[in-house]
């Protein structure tokens, strides 16, 4: 599959060096570039689909937080890698809270920036390992923070989905209707901030199994 991807940022030359890394690679296509998040919502309108964004965060017009908000309520299946400067914690707090996957930072290598694109494409998210542990400790606690929302039956089913179980193999393990697994798997999609079922397995793998 190839991964479709739309850049968002204000400096042409750092479009260009994203560019000439990511075409180079075997199933990324960039489709097409903006210079601020109002430029990157009007290709959305007409209908452009990139897989993922990568975007700037201080831009003029309009910003990547005030994108990636917008990207989360109307376009909920594209998935946002920042891509900035920035390192300070406030930054970075704002961007995950807007509903970003990942951050990372300008003098990260291609060997990061590719590891980040395919992680968050698979549901996973992604930090660059220079940001300050406070950031980390952060994201953590609010990790921990969703599992305690969970209840003892939504745990049970990530459990079996960490297994590898289907919701009709659920439904038989636990005596209960697909139905009823399918609404419980779409709340957990929903306390976890996890859009789809791929995330859910690696959470649950990395967090019950």
């Amino acid at each position: 599959m190839t991964i479709k991807i739309l850049i968002v940022d204000n400096h042409q030359l750092f479009i260009d060096g994203i560019k000439s890394i990511l075409l180079k690679e075997m199933g990324m296509d960039i489709i097409a570039e903006a210079v601020n998040g109002l430029k990157a919502l009007q290709l959305l309108e007409k209908n452009l689909r990139p897989d993922i964004i990568i975007t700037d965060i201080r831009m003029p017009v309009m910003d990547g937080v005030v994108l990636t908000k917008t990207l989360t309520k109307t376009y909920p299946n594209i998935k946002v890698l920042a891509l900035s400067m920035y390192d300070q914690t406030p930054d970075v707090i704002e961007m995950l809270d807007a509903g970003a996957k990942g951050y990372i930072t300008k003098n990260i290598d291609k060997t990061e920036l590719i590891n980040a694109i395919h992680t968050i494409i698979k549901g996973d998210y992604f930090f660059s390992k220079n940001l300050p542990q406070d950031i980390k400790d952060w994201f953590n606690k609010k990790r921990m923070d969703h599992k305690a929302q969970l209840t003892r039956r939504e745990k049970e089913i990530l459990t079996l989905l960490a297994k590898g179980r289907t919701s009709m193999e659920m439904a038989k393990a636990l005596k209960l209707s697909k139905f009823t697994i399918d609404t419980h798997r779409k709340n957990i999609h929903k306390k976890l901030g996890i859009k789809t079922n791929a995330g859910l397995v690696n959470y649950a793998i990395q967090n019950l199994s």
